[in-house]
């Protein structure tokens, strides 16, 4: 059995995607892997047809697809482009393959960066497209216009004007207050027509089952930007183009997302009594009267929110068939495929791990998966496994299993794990390091999560919990206010649960980690207690006065999750904010940031690293350029093994 190598990841498959034919006979999935040599990523799509498994395309970039019928699917691509042109091009093409192979054939291609194709209908195509305010009317593809563009763009290159918050958003670039419109593209004249109106963004877009609307959510843009995807659900007839709003989100009913079923469309609606974390219950939308009505009560999340560093990639969390919803739901620390029919919710699956995304058709499944301590494959509904791309990859290669470990604190029960370290011998004492998750409303569950993996492959016991504000068990979440209170004693009193079961741990050679929250919680601890020997900050957040208004996530974060702002409460900002108690600390700390991290900008690290040494703390910073908040999950492939080399040997360096 060999240890885990540092840039193992680099050797499995991530699977996205996953998505049935119209007839449910084929489906297609995406395959990405990391490139090491090109510090990237390449992505390609497959096809599974007649109990074979064929690669449909070979260009390294293709992400997203749709079926346009059960023996072709269109994907976006950019194949006339070479990979280092720098040269701005705002066109959007889109390629058309036969499952049964062949040349990619250039099948539409627009004058402006396209969101999203809706689908096509008899007459066009209804798609997502970008508005840049100033020059609305790029989408004409008129080619003096375009050049004007280009010319704006290079001679304003050296400055930015912002005009609205947030101003930009991680993993992207100052936005420019460019915003999503809804388009309608006819064949026969090759013409884009903009359907909704200017300074109107627009979320998500779906037709009705027979094709007659488009519905859609859409908020005014404005100065200030709401934080969620919630706003107003509007609908236009196919054709006419007029817009009929159906109903405005409000605080005790604010719209997250709709489904359009047969009969009527679900929608999933919070009420706001845990803030912006509330989760969903779901309702029914009368076609015809757009009467609203009470489905069922759920208030647990949608989607998985179960960590891991082995995704690239997304897809559907939710899909209906006739009026049958499907949805991915994590419950405690898995997430699984939910139905709900006839206002009844229950369980399709019931696996211990994560169903990342599925598609459903004719009543099968089938479901990109993290299970059994796997890296990601595709299964059925009954579990079966039905793709074996990672097999190989990590064959005698030393896999911990987490070992459960549950307490109760005050009353409520704390989930948490211990991977032991390789060649575990009893008897013998081990570092130990505690992985504190982001979110704070995520979780971490018993999945393949390769830096764990390494880090026992290097002799570490490495633990991890669901501390109060975690996901999956519905209020639990509700931490507002709390930072660093009940979910620090929680991680505390696991710690502690965790060496009084594990007698092999070594209490004096104790060290900690996390990113995003669990970065929060990092800087949090050092200025609480000395019991690491030491932490490696990542992607963190240290003072919440200076946080507001600077992540892209919007002012409304900072004083939801604290119940507290700047001007009528500052001192509870302070109060929460682990820079505050920075003068306590003496634990050696290691600061991961990345330049262009947008959600936790990289200025909280610096002050925090800054605070440590003014008060003479040993402490370090790496920062990254060209990486985001991202970076330990999709990061480029040298720098996610630089970053975790670097928090590794911080670790050794400070053992006893």
């Amino acid at each position: 059995m060999r240890p885990v190598n540092i840039n193992e990841f680099c050797n499995l498959k991530f699977l996205s995607n996953v998505t049935f034919s119209p007839s449910g006979e084929t489906y297609c999935y995406v395959v990405s892997e990391a490139d090491e040599k090109k510090n990237s990523y390449k992505s390609c799509i497959y096809v599974k047809k007649d109990k074979h498994t064929i690669k449909l395309t070979n260009g390294g970039r293709e992400r997203g697809f749709q079926y346009l019928d059960d023996r072709t699917i269109l994907f976006a691509g950019s194949r006339e482009e070479k990979e280092d042109d720098k040269s701005i091009d705002l066109t959007s093409r889109f390629y058309s393959i036969s499952l049964d192979g062949g040349e990619a054939e250039l099948a539409y291609s627009f004058p402006i960066p396209v969101v999203r194709l809706i689908t096509e209908l008899d007459e066009g195509l209804l798609l997502l497209g970008r508005t840049i305010p100033g020059f609305e009317d790029l989408y004409k593809g008129d080619k003096a216009y375009t050049e004007a563009y280009k010319k704006h763009v290079k001679e304003n290159a050296d400055y930015e004007e912002i005009k609205q918050v947030p101003w930009w958003w991680n993993g992207t670039t100052y936005t420019k207050g460019a915003y999503t419109s809804l388009y309608y593209y006819e064949p026969k004249k090759d013409a884009l027509r903009r359907v909704t109106e200017l300074d109107k963004n627009i979320g998500a877009a779906k037709l009705s089952h027979d094709k007659k609307y488009v519905y859609y959510m859409r908020h005014d843009v404005k100065p200030l930007l709401p934080l969620t995807a919630s706003g107003t659900l509007c609908r236009m007839r196919v054709g006419e183009w007029k817009e009929e709003v159906i109903m405005e989100s409000r605080k005790d009913f604010d719209i997250h997302g709709f489904e359009p079923a047969e009969s009527f469309i679900y929608v999933l609606a919070a009420d706001g009594h845990n803030g912006l974390n509330t989760d969903c219950d779901f309702y029914t939308l009368d076609y015809e009267t757009n009467e609203m009505k009470l489905c069922a009560r759920y208030g647990e999340s949608i989607g998985s929110s179960v960590g891991s560093d082995v995704r690239y990639g997304g897809g559907r969390p939710a899909k209906v068939e006739g009026d049958t919803l499907y949805f991915i739901s994590t419950l405690f620390d898995s997430a699984n495929i939910m139905k709900l029919e006839n206002g009844v919710i229950s369980k399709v699956t019931d696996w211990e791990g994560s169903v990342d995304t599925f598609d459903v058709k004719n009543g099968n499944i089938v479901a990109v998966a993290l299970l059994d301590m796997r890296a990601q494959e595709i299964y059925d509904g009954k579990r079966r496994k039905l793709t074996s791309f990672n097999t190989r990859a990590l064959a005698g290669k030393y896999t911990g299993i987490p070992e459960k470990l549950n307490f109760t604190r005050d009353g409520v029960e704390i989930h948490g794990f211990v991977i032991k370290p390789m060649d575990y011998t009893e008897g013998k004492k081990y570092p130990v390091i505690l992985d504190v998750h982001g979110g704070p409303k995520t979780v971490y569950g018993a999945v393949y999560y390769h830096e764990m993996q390494y880090w026992a492959g290097k002799g570490y016991f490495v633990m991890f919990c669901n501390p109060t504000g975690s996901d999956g068990r519905g209020d639990f979440m509700n931490i507002l206010g709390k930072y660093g209170t009940v979910d620090y004693d929680d991680i505390m009193a696991f710690c502690d649960e965790a060496l009084r079961r594990y007698p092999d741990m070594d209490a004096d050679n104790m060290f900690e980690t996390g990113g995003s929250y669990g970065g929060f919680m990092t800087n949090w601890i050092v200025g609480h207690t000395d019991r690491f020997r030491a932490c490696a900050s990542q992607r963190s957040i240290s003072n919440w006065l200076s946080f507001y208004g600077v992540s892209d996530i919007g002012v409304d974060f900072v004083v939801d999750q604290n119940a507290a702002d700047p001007w009528a409460s500052p001192e509870k900002l302070w109060e929460r904010s682990p820079m505050k108690y920075a003068d306590r600390a003496k634990t050696p700390m290691l600061f991961i940031h990345s330049f262009e991290d947008y959600r936790c900008p990289i200025d909280q690290g610096y002050q925090m690293f800054a605070s440590l040494i003014a008060h003479g703390v040993e402490a370090k910073m790496v920062c990254f350029r060209g990486e985001n908040h991202e970076l330990s999950r999709s990061g480029k492939p040298k720098h996610r093994v630089k970053r975790l080399d670097e928090i590794t040997k911080w670790f050794d360096s400070h053992k006893k």
